[in-house]
């Protein structure tokens, strides 16, 4: 029998810390123990260190503090700048290119770092100044940084789906694989949407020969290939995504320290301490979740909810429309990390019960999540691009983005209704 005082403790105590300020890792732990506290008493308590240990030790987790390592790495041996110009020095002569070898630059850097935030700073740090200069419009500039770092959260290696694949089970190679060719369309729609609105009659430089970016090119190729050797192994079996992050975290230490020499051996102290601080905060988020999700299975409202929908015949259509409505509006407010974890342990089971794919309602979900980067008033890519143009009007670029969240919308209804563009290739 479900506790209504229970779910009422709980969903009060979260809201009101979150009100207070207190950091959402700590209201999601805190939350969930006074309720398990009030619920079955301190003899519970025992099992929530166990609860945890047993979670964190799983091997999937191991991928996240490498894979965020890895970023770092890339994020400060300039990676992502090499990218940008090797794409821009093919596309510049065409309407819109510098426009679209943003958006090149950006699926590129996605399939490297995984993380939005860290897509936006490093790519748009180049391309941002460079499409002012080629006199775009603002909302068209800072609308498509702020999309195109989006496709750091789909575009595998991913870690909201490595989050997501450790709290159903569910394969993260499947979802890797699952998350390519919705963010392949996206970028196609970024950059077809750029290309007709990108301003006409520039001045093209000629200052890229034929020598200049084949130059270029051969400079990048190591970083280009960085997706080949990470996804590539995961694809053909050579090695787990957990694994893969190793060889990456490898791969670009080779490339920054000793091929490109952005890097000294002091640097990679640097790297080592942002890299803990990330993880940190993400790992405490993590903590603070899986107490919550003890605690929500513990007064029973995931099966409650599930039994309920049931019996009272819900189209499974209706039901995933409004998951989708809850993640929208929980997007303006909390990041990535937070509704993730909040949700999948009421969400996931509910959906099991319709009978969706678990591989493809993670994409689902993680599709929603690329809106939360970008929707204010927190969406995280915001800021990034305010922290890159601190001139500009925080107002200005929550306006300028906003037309672009229609595009992730638009992914979004083409996935739902025809699945098998994310698990057709499985």
């Amino acid at each position: 029998m479900i506790s209504l005082t229970s779910i009422l403790i709980l969903l009060a105590v979260l809201l009101i810390c979150l009100i207070l300020g207190v950091p959402i890792g700590f209201s999601l732990g805190l939350s969930g123990l006074l309720t398990i506290l009030f619920t079955v008493g301190d003899q519970f308590m025992i099992q929530v260190p166990m609860t945890l240990y047993k979670s964190l030790s799983e091997f999937v987790f191991v991928a996240i503090p490498l894979y965020i390592l890895m970023g770092e790495i890339l994020y400060q041996g300039k990676s992502g700048e090499r990218i940008f110009w090797v794409a821009n020095s093919w596309l510049h002569r065409v309407r819109g290119g510098t426009g679209v070898a943003t958006v090149a630059a950006y699926t590129f850097f996605a399939a490297i770092v995984g993380s939005s935030m860290t897509s936006v700073l490093t790519i748009g740090k180049i391309a941002i100044p460079e499409m002012k200069k080629q006199k775009y419009s603002k909302g068209l500039t800072y609308g498509l940084s702020a999309i195109g770092g989006s496709l750091g959260i789909l575009i595998p290696p991913s870690i909201p789906l490595i989050l997501y694949a450790s709290l159903t089970n569910t394969s993260p190679g499947k979802l890797f694989m699952a998350g390519i060719i919705p963010g392949l369309i996206l970028a196609f729609i970024l950059s077809v949407w750029t290309a007709m609105k990108a301003p006409r009659g520039l001045n093209i430089d000629s200052s890229h020969s034929t020598s200049d970016r084949l130059r270029n090119t051969l400079k990048a190729l190591p970083d280009m290939l960085l997706p080949v050797v990470v996804l590539g192994g995961i694809y053909k079996g050579i090695y787990t995504p957990t694994e893969a992050a190793a060889v990456g975290v490898i791969y670009a230490l080779v490339l920054t320290v000793f091929i490109h020499k952005n890097l000294s051996i002091k640097d990679l102290g640097n790297v080592l301490v942002e890299s803990v601080k990330t993880t940190a905060m993400l790992l405490s988020i993590v903590v603070g979740a899986l107490v919550f999700g003890a605690a929500l299975t513990l007064v029973g409202l995931p099966k409650y909810l599930s039994d309920v929908l049931i019996g009272l015949s819900v189209s499974p259509v209706l039901v995933l429309l409004i998951m989708n409505i809850i993640w929208i509006i929980m997007g303006m407010f909390l990041e990535v990390v937070s509704i993730l974890l909040i949700t999948t342990p009421i969400f996931f089971p509910i959906a099991m019960a319709m009978g969706f794919d678990p591989v493809w309602f993670g994409i689902i979900m993680v599709l929603n999540m690329e809106l939360a980067v970008i929707t204010p008033p927190v969406g995280m890519n915001l800021f990034a691009i305010k922290s890159i143009m601190p001139e500009e009007p925080l107002e200005l670029i929550m306006k300028s983005v906003l037309p672009f969240a229609l595009f992730a919308v638009l992914v979004l209804v083409i996935v739902w209704i025809f699945p098998s563009v994310a698990i057709g290739i499985l």
